[in-house]
């Protein structure tokens, strides 16, 4: 029986410590599901290459016996002999070809399945990204919002207070202005009751 050929070597890990599923973020989880999903598709395309080079073999066997028995026609002496060490070698042979499918294929759904498993992560995953995202966009919008109203409640405090202001200084100068011309009044009437005449003064 011709010696097995080794599957594909898993992808070398990266270096560095991994990160606690708590401590990923929705980003690196949906990278590390895709990661997952690419080499559950290798692992699964692996297993179909061995399960189809096992049944490559199974079939040459079965011609080789084909071809020995027709050879061993013209040998009648020897026949029975070859005929039955052929067919003990293809019998074991086939008992250790049909195990090995048996295996293969077991591996195969189980793989299988955990790419189902995978992909309905990876959906969950997407869903949960878009989720936040969707939130994180109302979040920003809502905040832009406030600090619009923000802004124009502030212009509009300020343009109250200047308002006030405006007000309040005008309403000052005219009471310095009356108080001036009060006091240049009684100075004048002063001046006159001494009789002294505010122009030549």
């Amino acid at each position: 029986m011709p010696p097995k050929k080794k599957g594909k070597g898993k992808k070398g890990k990266k270096k560095g410590k991994k990160k606690n599923d708590a401590e990923l973020t929705i980003d690196d989880k949906y990278k590390k599901t895709l990661h997952e999903i690419e080499a559950l598709k290798d692992h699964l395309a692996s297993r179909k290459e061995i399960a189809r080079r096992a049944q490559s073999h199974s079939d040459e066997w079965k011609r080789k016996m084909e071809v020995a028995h027709d050879q061993l026609t013209n040998h009648k002496d020897d026949q029975r002999a070859v005929t039955t060490d052929m067919t003990r070698q293809y019998k074991h042979m086939q008992t250790e070809m049909n195990s090995e499918i048996h295996r293969l294929t077991a591996a195969l759904d189980k793989t299988k399945l955990k790419l189902e498993q995978t992909e309905r992560q990876l959906d969950e995953t997407t869903r949960e990204k878009e989720r936040v995202t969707t939130e994180k966009d109302q979040l920003i919008n809502e905040l832009q919002d406030k600090i619009k109203n923000m802004e124009f409640s502030y212009e509009s405090m300020m343009q109250e207070a200047l308002d006030n202001m405006v007000i309040k200084l005008d309403t000052a100068q005219k009471r310095w202005q009356e108080q001036a011309t009060n006091i240049h009044f009684e100075n004048k009437q002063k001046l006159m009751e001494f009789g002294l005449n505010p122009l030549d003064i």
